[in-house]
């Protein structure tokens, strides 16, 4: 018999790793709708276009791509009260709300990138997501938000992290452990370029914890060139931080992104990510990484052989990077043999066999409760009215 499977993610209104990680999920499970709190179609991946995107009753009050900021405080609630009734499996993809869905049944996956930044990094940013007027009580809601965000971390059956840093800050935020599945690299779209450019490339969505600004800095005192895609709330403080060598494309379509990977000489990742797809993606175009040496890039970067690890996060070490990078001679084809062992088809194969499993795992804990309360209530004495009144003390599960 076919499993039923619903797929779950917070919001689908920009182009990020995890949107493409749901694109990826909608590929393996084509049937599976698409539960979210908000849906932009022309402000995220065109595939999701032949897919049964069912957003919440937030959608009502989008307006801009950008409004998901705002509407963040009300996304638990939102999540709570979807209907989702009727699948073998629920996926929740998650690094913000979507696994505090309530299923009515099936067994639940988390599929979890990292707890919710805004929440519990206290550096993160959080201006841009609370209005002015509110900001003074913004303390107490992010403390609200946390203790419910815990109780919702409680409730999926199984959790799944991106990486080990993932699962460390599941393991410290929810005490929870998890099994680690590496998201998917779409290996397929790349291929190795037979020229390149003395240029370098960063795609990163422009917050001020993606450290672009140390990038930029570094670039800025080495004269060289750096092509910055992607967009967001830092892009005008850091336009103005840049210099002649340094140009923004902003958001691009996938055969630009392709283009600017296999003529680009080497990418960048200046930020601490909890996995990182883009030093992978470089690696199936058959160019090297200068990564800093933190989060996920310590588990996907080969330092002398895919790439090169830097620290710490400052501006004269990712130019020593750069210049390791540009005297070191890599193989193109050993490198996209590297991020192949990342791609979808390894994705597929991990997590089918983990939801089989964890499917398996729920049936067995359904069947022992049910059995567990059948012998509960049969060991019950049976009442009548000869016996007088029943005992207040006995009640049934």
């Amino acid at each position: 018999m076919t499993m039923k499977i619903a797929i779950v993610h917070d919001y689908l209104v920009n182009r990020g790793g995890a949107e493409r990680v749901v694109a990826v999920l909608h590929r393996i499970f084509p049937d599976a709708p698409i539960f979210t709190g908000l849906y932009a179609p022309d402000a995220t991946y065109p595939e999701f276009a032949s897919a049964d995107v069912r957003p919440s009753k937030l959608q009502k009050w989008l307006r801009d791509p950008e409004d998901f900021r705002r509407l963040a405080p009300l996304m638990p609630r939102a999540f709570r009260r979807m209907k989702i009734e009727g699948f073998d499996v629920v996926l929740s993809s998650t690094s913000g709300f979507a696994h505090g869905v309530k299923p009515k049944s099936g067994c639940h996956i988390a599929y979890t990138y990292t707890p919710p930044r805004f929440l519990w990094d206290d550096g993160y940013e959080r201006a841009n997501a609370v209005p002015a007027p509110l900001r003074p009580f913004s303390g107490l809601a992010v403390r609200a938000l946390r203790r419910g965000d815990r109780r919702a971390a409680a409730r999926p059956h199984f959790t799944v992290a991106i990486s080990k840093v993932a699962a460390e800050r599941v393991r410290a935020i929810y005490g929870r452990e998890a099994t680690i599945i590496h998201p998917p690299v779409e290996t397929g779209m790349f291929g190795i370029a037979p020229n390149t450019k003395d240029e370098f490339l960063l795609v990163s969505r422009l917050l001020t914890y993606k450290n672009v600004d140390v990038a930029i800095n570094a670039f800025n005192q080495m004269g060289r060139r750096l092509i910055i895609v992607g967009d967001g709330p830092a892009r005008a403080g850091l336009q103005a931080l840049a210099g002649p060598t340094i140009e923004f494309r902003g958001v691009v379509d996938d055969a630009e992104l392709v283009r600017l990977y296999g003529r680009c000489r080497g990418t960048i990742l200046a930020a601490s990510e909890d996995f990182g797809l883009t030093p992978l993606e470089a690696n199936a175009s058959g160019r090297p990484v200068v990564a800093l040496r933190a989060g996920g890039a310590e588990e996907t970067v080969i330092d002398g052989t895919t790439g090169v690890l830097f620290s710490p996060s400052n501006p004269l070490a990712l130019a020593d990077g750069v210049a390791r990078a540009i005297s070191t001679t890599f193989d193109p084809a050993a490198l996209r043999a590297h991020a192949e062992q990342f791609g979808v088809d390894a994705f597929a194969g991990k997590l089918r066999a983990y939801i089989e499993q964890s499917r398996r795992a729920c049936m067995t804990c359904h069947r022992t409760r049910r059995a567990e309360k059948i012998r509960h209530l049969r060991a019950i004495p049976r009442h009548s009215e000869e016996d007088g009144p029943r005992d207040a003390a006995v009640k049934a599960p």
